[in-house]
């Protein structure tokens, strides 16, 4: 990679090269260690790494890049002491040696700004002196180095919520060095699958894994296997899903009910002996072993209990019982939807125009299957800034929901929201039995769409007019046709909170303003195509997911933020050498 020259003019970048962003730091820093923290509770004769923030020289490459890496000037300028405070109330004084919080974090973070997708990628250069001493150096390594089990027991011990705490601080720092401003705003969530493989059914849940079999049970797996069924099964015990699955497949034109598999067998010749998968076949099921064929188990989901009892383990439950099945578009046949068992990121990016800059600045993890629209308010109150008033949040037609637009409104904000018709009727006809377009816009009583006649903010309501565009004979029969305007008709927000808004829906400033949400797009892609580098975690379980977001999400706000500034560095310095 290369440092790339900006095309944006002097005057907008100068504020941002590094040596501001080291000024900022610096005071940054020095706040930190002016605040009052909770201190650690362990000794620090009892860590086994000291964390030290150091003022480094930092060298750059002839194309512009850090020698050393991103992870390299962060350290150099960025101080993270501080973060034993933030992480201090998930330790105790008991228990043995640890190593130093902020060195672990330190580690976490060098490896995601480094783009180290793989742990274990990080962790072998990490134990090499040669690519290792740098990370030693900055995290306070002395003769200990963290191994994959003190870093997941760091990131189970702390989860996301110190994370995001973190992501929050470095947010508003950027908010005051200039490269954050709030003004747009846009969310976006895309599905990560959990490292399982998905057997076919979206219902499971933890009593899958034992399911109490009857004595009529017995008997029916008995008689199935009387009459010479290769495998074995029972209909779901859970009514709810078998609900569920004869309505999903019944629209389908294919109904069913869903079959619980239990055992296959293969049956061998009548003169073969009968061996101990028959005896032990016979006695599971209470039956005569006289009476079973020679058979050989091929694969077996039941058990028996101390007491004799039967239990069932049903085969379709994957082994991450915390994930769920979303749906996403297939990228191969856009026409498709592409089953997802995992989890859904949602993240909030600050689109800064004058820039032309996009940064992260609030990340939350959700199972795949959560309405991302019910989940909007709980992950919105995650963003650190503060609200601008007029300031513009951009959703898809997910969250096209009346409490969104009524808390963002609350706020002075403007929601720009695609519209979601779900079930409504819009066909033209049915559009004027109901008065109004899908953008909100009356029909006068000709039948002919109005015309906005401006927002009033203090009524949170717009006006709308016909504008008399109808030829002059129909005025003189219209009942409106002697007014200035024609036919009017005011809209108010608490009525058409969906519809009306400070921006008409469907007018060119409206789409302009809804294309900014292909920025949360371009962050997420980011992180699976650059940070991950197209390969999901191997990771199981809502804690695990929730803190490996936020910290990418943290990483990718540092390294975005640190690229910019070099490429500013490297501009200016285009500028000077061409001036002289």
């Amino acid at each position: 990679m290369s440092r790339k020259e900006l095309s944006l003019s002097a005057e907008k970048i100068q504020p941002f090269d590094l040596e501001h962003l080291r000024e900022k730091a610096a005071q940054m820093n020095q706040r930190q260690m002016e605040t009052p923290t909770t201190p650690f509770p362990k000794d620090p004769s009892r860590w086994l790494s000291h964390y030290r923030f150091e003022p480094r020289s930092v060298a750059f490459t002839s194309e512009g890049e850090v020698e050393g890496k991103l992870s390299w000037l962060m350290g150099s300028l960025f101080d993270f002491s501080f973060t034993r405070s933030v992480f201090a109330p998930y330790y105790s004084k008991e228990g043995g040696h640890c190593f130093d919080p902020a060195s672990l974090f330190f580690l976490e973070m060098a490896g995601w700004v480094d783009l180290y997708s793989d742990r274990a990628a990080f962790r072998k250069d990490l134990i090499q002196q040669e690519s290792g001493r740098r990370y030693w150096e900055l995290a306070g390594l002395t003769g200990s180095i963290p191994d994959e089990v003190d870093l997941s027991n760091f990131r189970y011990r702390v989860g996301s919520q110190a994370i995001d705490s973190l992501l929050a601080q470095f947010v508003l720092f950027f908010k005051e060095f200039g490269l954050i401003k709030g003004e747009l705003l846009t969310t976006d969530g895309y599905l990560v699958p959990s490292y399982c493989r998905f057997k076919g059914c979206a219902y499971f849940c933890e009593g899958c894994r034992e399911l109490p079999l009857s004595q009529a049970h017995r008997q029916e797996l008995g008689q199935q296997l009387a009459n010479g069924a290769k495998r074995l099964q029972l209909l779901c015990p859970f009514p709810e899903v078998v609900q569920k699955v004869r309505e999903a497949t019944t629209k389908k034109g294919k109904p069913r009910l869903p079959q619980v598999a239990l055992l296959e067998v293969k049956y061998l010749p009548p003169t073969q002996s009968k061996g101990s998968h028959h005896l032990w076949l016979a006695e599971l099921l209470g039956l005569s072993a006289d009476k079973l064929p020679p058979l050989k188990i091929r694969w077996c989901h039941l058990q028996q209990g101390p007491r004799g009892e039967l239990w069932a383990r049903c085969p379709k439950v994957p082994s991450d019982l915390e994930g769920r099945v979303g749906y996403h578009v297939d990228n191969k046949n856009p026409e498709k939807k592409e089953l997802v068992d995992g989890y859904n990121d949602l993240r909030t990016t600050d689109k800064n125009e004058d820039l032309d800059l996009e940064m992260p600045v609030a990340h939350s993890t959700y199972q795949a299957n959560a309405n991302e629209g019910n989940c909007c308010l709980q992950h919105r109150a995650k963003v650190p800034l503060p609200r601008v008033p007029e300031g513009v949040e951009v959703f898809d037609g997910a969250y096209d929901q009346i409490s969104i637009y009524q808390e963002i409104r609350r706020t002075q904000g403007i929601p720009i929201i695609a519209y979601n018709p779900r079930n409504e009727k819009l066909s033209p006809e049915a559009l004027r039995e109901r008065g109004y377009d899908e953008n909100g816009t009356p029909y006068a009583p000709c039948g002919r769409l109005c015309r906005s006649n401006g927002y009033n903010a203090q009524a949170n309501s717009r006006l709308y007019v016909c504008g008399l565009h109808c030829p002059p004979e129909e005025q003189k029969a219209c009942p409106h046709g002697q007014k200035v305007r024609g036919y009017s008709q005011r809209m108010s927000f608490a009525d058409y909170p969906r519809l009306i808004g400070p921006i008409q829906r469907g007018t060119p400033a409206w789409e302009t303003l809804y294309a900014a949400r292909s920025a949360s797009e371009r962050i997420n892609s980011y992180d699976q195509e650059v940070i991950l580098k197209g390969r999901p975690p191997r990771l199981r379980g809502l804690k695990a997911f929730s803190f490996s977001g936020a910290i990418r999400t943290l990483a990718q706000l540092l390294r975005r933020a640190i690229n910019f500034v070099l490429d500013v560095t490297y501009t200016q310095g285009k500028l000077l050498a061409a001036k002289t």
